[in-house]
């Protein structure tokens, strides 16, 4: 019975993340234009509207637009604008902003949840209602766009449908650190992220795991994915295996459960498959190994 639920468990999660990956979303402006003036108001304090992103035309800038309030936005926007106002001596200004149909009740809840946000930023709310300002060309199916930009220009843009501290902080953070001057991506320590503790999930991998396996996976199945693109996929999933035991195991486990069922024909193009096979072979853990539990 476990082992039926877990191979359901699978498939779901394999065939959702493909009809999510069918195309690519944009969000916002991308690298290379202009971050334009957009008017908001502060979530607390004085509500006369101003223009959010006066002065800043001649600094480094993170602009983070939440689209939707789910706990994986709070947990990265939170890390992302603590991180920002850890750079602020070396000029990096930051702007967080909340898009909505309805100011008096988000700003309700934002002074409700107060406790919840980042204590170093203070929220805006976009007065162009739940689209954004009409120059930004924001996305609704995302849940945040992240914007990094340079005197006036974005140099990074990242559209999230599913945010994930683990898998997007550490993008972000270098985009920010080489605006900066930098080279270097920091790490999530360095970025100030704690571990928490937080419960299994039924195929027993945690929820951030989760989603970085279906992060990296994704474009090893998809349908319309090029022979390059295939082996592009495959080969940083083999990396990431290799530094990773926890991920090695889970690709094992999935390719494993694909390969013996009757639909692996739905998962990819054949050389997506090959790699299926391959996985289920030579993943396989060692015997002083101990598996995941699945």
């Amino acid at each position: 019975m476990l082992q039926t639920i877990f191979r359901a468990t699978v498939i779901t999660l394999f065939l959702t993340a493909v009809a999510v990956a069918d195309e690519p979303l944009f969000s916002g402006p991308q690298v290379g234009e202009a971050l334009r003036p957009f008017e908001a108001i502060a979530a607390f304090g004085d509500t006369a509207t101003i223009n959010a992103i006066d002065g800043t035309n001649d600094s480094p800038i993170l602009v983070v637009f939440v689209h939707q309030i789910t706990r994986p936005s709070v947990g990265l926007m939170r890390l992302l604008m603590e991180f920002a106002a850890s750079k602020e001596p070396s000029g990096l200004t930051s702007r967080l902003v909340f898009l909505t149909d309805d100011v008096t009740e988000t700003t309700a809840f934002l002074k409700r949840a107060r406790h919840a946000l980042p204590r170093s930023a203070t929220p805006l709310i976009s007065t162009d209602g739940i689209e954004g300002p009409g120059a930004y060309g924001l996305n609704r199916k995302v849940t945040l766009t992240v914007l990094v930009g340079s005197k006036g220009v974005v140099t990074a843009n990242f559209a999230l449908v599913q945010p994930s501290v683990q898998a997007d902080a550490t993008k972000i953070g270098h985009e920010i650190i080489k605006v900066l001057g930098g080279t270097e991506a920091p790490t999530l320590q360095q970025m100030g992220y704690k571990e928490p503790r937080m419960a299994m999930n039924r195929t027993g991998q945690q929820p951030e795991q989760e989603a970085i396996y279906r992060e990296k996976m994704v474009p090893v199945i998809r349908k319309d994915a090029t022979k390059e693109e295939v082996i592009s996929a495959a080969t940083d999933v083999e990396d990431f295996a290799a530094k990773n035991r926890w991920f090695r195991q889970r690709v094992y486990q999935a390719s494993r459960l694909i390969t013996e069922g009757p639909r692996l024909k739905e998962y990819g193009t054949s050389e997506a498959q090959a790699y299926l096979k391959k996985w289920a072979k030579e993943f396989t853990p060692n015997e002083d190994e101990p598996a995941e539990k699945e």
